[in-house]
């Protein structure tokens, strides 16, 4: 036979080039996408939540992925826009992804929860905390997982606390889009028997001017994007120091901080994650740590989300094993999941959407911190 009479120099030579390539070919990539907004008013929501989920996903892969295979994120630009965040889904789900993670806005997720059932893909964290995006049985919520309370456990938050700090008498001022008012819809059952002034966020002397005939303790506002830094610019240059707001979690960081500099100090806003700048704990820690490796020190509320909902996103790929597919990571979540991220747990109930009901109240300071 012809391989008897070769000798094992020239054996070696023949094999070496397929012992090579098995040595050298990496395994595929567990894919995960996103659809938000990289353009438009809405941008700077979608590049904080992806600094945050690549900074944390590229420290996951040099630790070794998931089961040895790294991890990959998909990116699309939606602007903002239902009908484009719609498209996108679709286009992602065409591309095999195991879930979609760090979806932004409430009116992409309203227009897209009625398509994944078609899609069959899961979803593992939103910026959204719509209470009426989170009824079990509107169709697709199923398949939405949750990471952090809702827009309902923040209202109820600042209706039980802002009367012990002397701020019995509120104004909701809230924006006309899918946000704002799925927002006032939450407010009204919490600030329920209280009689809260009611003010639609338009033109804004206008506006303030309705808020200072209100004469409330506190605004309670109910606005994203730029909308909020600039009513609350124009309130303070108005009221003076005692312009009081208290602000949802996802409104904050780097939307008020850019524009209103050391104004910011004394707002309020919901904390529902840990600050991240609170270095005891070690989520955080862990957080600032792939920041720092990824070129960036600069933390923010929204990029730590963004960290965590990856975070997640990436306990579920383990969870499912060795099919770590949208259809397995759909069952693993469906099981139920727990995870101690360091100081703070994830803690998904078998059967049920919310992993989290973590809330307290932060405090800006003129540096752009959050104390809580």
């Amino acid at each position: 036979m012809l391989l008897a009479r070769l000798s094992l120099p020239v054996l070696l030579w023949a094999l070496a080039p397929a012992a090579l390539h098995a040595q050298t070919t990496a395994p595929a990539p567990i894919q995960l996408g996103t659809t938000a907004p990289f353009s438009g008013a809405f941008a700077e929501y979608g590049q904080e939540y992806r600094k945050g989920a690549d900074a944390c996903l590229a420290s996951i892969n040099a630790a070794g992925g998931v089961r040895g295979r790294p991890v990959a994120i998909h990116y699309l630009d939606d602007g903002y826009e239902p009908e484009r965040a719609v498209a996108n889904a679709r286009t992602l789900a065409g591309k095999g992804i195991a879930a979609f993670v760090n979806l932004v806005g409430t009116g992409s997720l309203q227009a897209l929860q009625p398509v994944l059932a078609e899609l069959k893909v899961p979803v593992v964290g939103v910026s959204s905390g719509a209470d009426l995006l989170r009824q079990e049985s509107l169709p697709g919520s199923r398949w939405v997982f949750h990471t952090k309370a809702g827009n309902g456990d923040e209202f109820e938050g600042f209706a039980r606390i802002l009367p012990t700090i002397g701020m019995q008498k509120v104004a909701l001022v809230y924006q006309d889009n899918p946000f704002g008012r799925a927002g006032l819809d939450s407010a009204r059952k919490a600030f329920a028997g209280r009689q809260p002034a009611e003010i639609q966020l338009g033109e804004l002397q206008d506006t303030v001017a309705q808020v200072q005939r209100a004469q409330p303790h506190t605004v309670v506002l109910i606005a994203a994007g730029q909308a909020a830094p600039a009513f609350i610019a124009a309130y303070q240059g108005a009221a003076g120091p005692g312009a009081r707001v208290a602000v949802l979690n996802v409104v904050g960081g780097r939307v008020l901080t850019d524009r209103l500099q050391h104004k910011v100090a004394g707002i309020m806003t919901s904390m529902l994650y840990p600050s991240p700048w609170n270095a005891s704990r070690r989520v955080v820690r862990d957080y600032q740590a792939s920041l720092v490796r990824a070129g960036d020190a600069s933390p923010s509320l929204l990029s730590l989300e963004g960290c965590i909902n990856l975070r997640f996103a990436v306990e579920a790929l383990r969870a499912a094993g060795d099919d770590p597919s949208a259809a397995g990571v759909r069952k693993a979540l469906e099981r139920g999941l727990g995870v101690d991220l360091g100081d703070f747990t994830l803690a998904l109930p078998p059967g049920r959407q919310v992993a989290s009901r973590y809330t307290t109240l932060g405090i800006y300071r003129s540096n752009g911190r959050v104390m809580e």
